[in-house]
């Protein structure tokens, strides 16, 4: 329990908690430029730039809750990867017989 002059953390247990803004027009801000790159750069870019703004974020400590998951990158380009040994349809079918 607090007492009046306490207050709860912003993050608990990795969760945001009750979110006060102390500064409304620097949020206002904040949301802007990202409305704008999104509009001018893509989300692409966007994306790219919240995600680096996270790793900075941990790196500093912030407390802001952790990426779950993490996009599949395949390595191997379609023209390098290896000849399939089987008959494709075969295998699928007998798979989904097992489901």
């Amino acid at each position: 329990m607090t007492n009046g002059s306490e207050r709860p953390p912003i993050i608990h247990e990795g969760l945001p908690t009750q979110l006060p803004d102390i500064d409304p027009d620097e949020t206002r801000e904040w949301i802007d430029s990202l409305d704008a790159l999104v509009d001018e750069r893509g989300r692409d870019r966007a994306r790219y730039v919240m995600l680096k703004l996270l790793e900075r974020s941990r790196e500093r400590h912030v407390g802001v809750p952790a990426l779950r998951s993490s996009d599949y990158i395949n390595t191997i380009p379609p023209e390098r990867e290896p000849w399939f040994p089987g008959n494709e349809d075969i295998e699928r079918r007998i798979r989904a017989f097992i489901r």
